[in-house]
C-alpha cells in the first residue's frame, strides 16, 4: 500500500498545507528543506511530520503521566516556531503525556491513541483510549492532501516510517534492527512527504533540538 521511494537526511526543512498546498503557510521551515528534495517535497500533497517525544523528566520515567523536562518544554516551543503560525491540519500522538505535550506543538487538539494494541491506558486520571494507531494511519491515508504532526516514542516512531517509507528507509532513517531510534536520538523531525501512494523520507537532524 506504501511505496519507499527515498530517504534524505538534512539539516531542517519543512513545506505547506492547505487544499492545493500553499507553500507560504510554513515558508519558515520549508525555506530550510534540502535543496536537493525541495521540489519533491513542494510538489507533495500529503506530509506527515513524525516527532519522538521531547526530553522527558527523567530517563527512568515510563509511566503514561511522565511530564516533560523544563528543557523538553523549550524543545516544544522551538518546534511550535518552527512550525509557523499557521496550525497543521492533524495531530496525532500516543495516549502517553509527553508524547501530546510535544504533538501539541502542531497548533491543533492532538487525537491520542493508544501507544501500544491492546493498552487502553491514557495519561489521564480514570482515561481510556480505544483509538488504535492503524486509526491514525487511516486518518491520514483518508486525506487527500494536508499535514499531520505526530508525537510518538523510539520505538514507535519507527512504526510510522516503516508503514509508509519502508522498513529500509526506516533504518536508514536511524531505526536499528528492532525498530528502535537511538537512546539519546531527541530533537529531529522524521519527515514523510507523498503524492498519491508514494511516499519519501527525509530526516532533519536536531530540527527542534536546544542542545546547539
Amino acid at each position: 500500500m506504501k511505496l519507499v521511494v527515498a530517504l534524505v537526511t538534512a539539516a531542517l526543512g519543512l513545506s505547506a498545507c492547505g487544499d492545493t498546498l500553499d507553500n507560504t503557510n510554513h515558508a519558515a521551515l520549508f525555506a530550510l528543506a534540502p535543496e536537493n528534495v525541495r521540489a519533491d517535497i513542494q510538489a507533495a500533497d500529503r506530509h506527515v511530520l513524525v516527532v519522538r517525544h521531547a526530553l522527558k523528566v527523567s530517563p527512568d520515567c515510563n509511566a503514561m503521566d511522565c511530564p516533560l523536562s523544563p528543557e523538553g518544554d523549550l524543545m516544544v516551543e522551538r518546534l511550535t516556531a518552527l512550525i509557523g503560525d499557521t496550525p497543521v491540519d492533524r495531530a496525532f500522538s500516543s495516549a502517553a503525556c509527553r508524547t501530546r505535550l510535544t504533538a501539541a506543538a502542531g497548533g491543533i487538539e492532538v487525537v491520542a491513541h493508544q501507544a501500544v494494541d491492546g493498552y487502553a491506558v491514557g495519561c489521564l486520571d480514570g482515561e481510556t483510549v480505544d483509538r488504535v494507531r492503524a486509526d491514525a494511519y487511516a486518518d491520514v491515508d483518508a486525506a487527500e492532501t494536508g499535514w499531520t504532526l505526530v508525537g510518538e516514542h523510539s520505538n514507535t516512531s519507527c512504526l510510522w516510517m516503516s508503514a509508509y517509507a519502508g522498513p529500509e528507509a526506516a533504518h536508514a532513517a536511524g531505526c536499528d534492527g528492532e525498530g528502535r531510534l537511538p537512546e539519546d536520538a531527541y530533537g529531529d523531525i522524521f519527515w514523510l512527504y507523498g503524492t498519491g501512494e508514494d511516499w519519501s523520507l527525509t530526516v532533519l537532524p536536531d530540527a527542534f533540538s536546544i542542545s546547539g
